[in-house]
């Protein structure tokens, strides 16, 4: 395929899929959340995917036909047109600007000047220092934006129960972490689970410890890779490796794969590879469904 042919697949696939965005944003019931004290789930989001978050929220609302609490957490891109359109959809939900969030996480992060500095410069590090600092619960969850539910996720909800102890991840294709966990073992003496994936997951509040993170982010062995998206991945299976607490994956349902259909899945992460697909496969299926039953 020519650089012109790939170049207008891509823009149609573009095109493709802000429709059916817009289509399902026109169609979804909205629902408000009426509990305060039901778990949050936090999402990062950013504008570029601002509606896949969206998206992501409503169909689990419509899936449980209730109302739940979600968290949003902007990157730093989200302008105030988009909050606007994020609680017309979702109204009730809360979210935290990132000029709001700097002022709070840097004055805690003041005994951590490790953790500051990888946060101002990797975005994804906000997973694992905003989500529990402004979690108001022992058991959090977190979803990203671009994972849609085809079915109600009863096994997350309860894994978010604080009578649970063990922390749970989605299934990973492979070990997706900066380098190889033997590599990590003789450096840093940590045994890490396998195929930890950070898109999907439910963890104790205490098992986030800065101290330990403060300390990993100090090794030299880690600073070639301050940069790398996967760091956070990595350093989430740290913890999960070094915390006292079991460490479990949701069932198959929910496991990361290039090749499951929506019918035969809980949901699907549609990670950068597929990313197109999370409209032009799910969106798609899910619209054909509920036409189907209407």
């Amino acid at each position: 395929m020519s650089k012109i042919s790939l170049r207008l697949l891509n823009e149609m696939r573009l095109i493709g899929r802000k429709q059916l965005r817009q289509k399902m944003l026109r169609d979804m019931l909205i629902f408000r959340n009426e509990d305060p004290n039901q778990p949050g789930i936090h999402i990062l989001i950013c504008k570029r995917d601002h509606e896949m978050a969206i998206i992501s929220a409503m169909m689990i609302n419509y899936l449980g036909n209730k109302g739940h609490k979600f968290i949003f957490h902007d990157d730093g891109s989200i302008d105030d047109q988009i909050e606007t359109k994020i609680n017309t959809y979702l109204p009730g939900i809360k979210l935290i600007r990132r000029k709001i969030a700097d002022k709070i996480i840097e004055q805690a992060l003041l005994p951590f000047p490790a953790m500051m500095k990888f946060r101002r410069k990797q975005v994804l590090a906000m997973k694992l220092i905003d989500v529990p600092l402004f979690s108001g619960h022992e058991r959090i969850g977190y979803m990203d934006s671009d994972i849609l539910f085809f079915q109600y996720p009863a096994e997350f909800f309860r894994s978010l129960n604080e009578k649970t102890e063990s922390n749970i991840f989605n299934k990973d294709i492979a070990n997706a972490y900066v380098t190889n966990p033997d590599n990590i073992y003789a450096a840093l003496g940590i045994k890490i689970p396998s195929k930890i994936n950070s898109g999907l997951w439910a963890m104790n509040r205490k098992d986030f410890d800065f101290e330990r993170i403060e300390s990993w982010l100090k090794q030299s062995f880690l600073f070639p890779y301050l940069s790398d998206y996967r760091l956070e991945q990595t350093i989430c299976a740290m913890l999960a490796g070094t915390s006292d607490a079991k460490t479990e994956h949701f069932p198959t349902g929910y496991d990361v794969s290039f090749e499951k259909y929506p019918e035969a899945s809980i949901c699907k992460h549609y990670v950068g590879r597929i990313r197109y697909g999370y409209e032009l496969e799910g969106l798609d299926y899910i619209i054909k469904q509920k036409n189907r039953t209407h």
